[in-house]
């Protein structure tokens, strides 16, 4: 019999809890209990995205983990309106994102062919050749930072934004993208795609260096 790991952590120890206040609370973190801490650390928290409005909370009284909303916390979130469902959220952006580097792979094959065509032609003929460039490097950086900081703003709209998500938005897609399905509670499909895009694009391009 396998252990459900989805399941929130057992109670803290009753004979441990019985040295608590009233406004000790423990709190869940990726399975693993935290805490005693008071209401307005995790409120701090809240304020700081490293929690959310679903983290089971617990404290001396309870018989069981609530979520944050539905505890005797929900105060502290009663006047921000939750999440929007992760249904409603488009992923537009980051299957551009995902399939970005196939793109850039064949646009420099391209030019490449190009190359090697005109280097021919001119040797050819005697004439002096001059290769044409490929994409400036700087543009591919440009391009994933700019769809990365799009989608970010689309998830901070929505209620999902957090400052890991806005660092790696821009300067670390594979992570991002990675975060961001998580986050969303999504199967990182479109973070796998740009894996396999990368290396795709990578030997669409190198095929015809060779």
């Amino acid at each position: 019999m396998t252990e459900d790991l989805s399941a929130p952590p057992p109670l803290p120890d009753l004979g441990a809890a019985s040295q608590l206040g009233p406004n000790e609370w423990h709190y869940v973190v990726n399975g693993a209990r935290r805490g005693p801490t008071t209401a307005t650390t995790i409120k701090d928290l809240l304020n700081k995205k490293e929690i959310e409005t679903d983290t089971q909370v617990w404290r001396k009284g309870m018989p069981e983990w609530k979520p944050l909303r539905e505890s005797d916390l929900g105060e502290l979130v009663a006047s921000e309106p939750p999440a929007i469902s992760s249904k409603h959220i488009g992923n537009g952006y980051v299957w551009t994102l995902a399939l970005l580097p196939i793109v850039l792979g064949v646009i420099e094959a391209l030019v490449s062919a190009s190359n090697q065509d005109a280097a021919a032609r001119s040797l050819a003929l005697g004439i002096p050749y001059h290769a044409s460039r490929g994409l400036p490097f700087q543009l591919p950086v440009v391009i994933n930072g700019l769809l990365g900081w799009l989608d970010d703003r689309r998830l901070q709209q929505a209620g999902y934004g957090s400052r890991a998500t806005r660092i790696t938005a821009v300067l670390l897609t594979p992570v991002y993208l990675f975060l961001r399905a998580k986050r969303l509670k999504q199967r990182p499909y479109y973070a796998v795609a740009w894996i396999l895009s990368l290396i795709v694009g990578f030997l669409i391009y190198a095929s015809v260096e060779s």
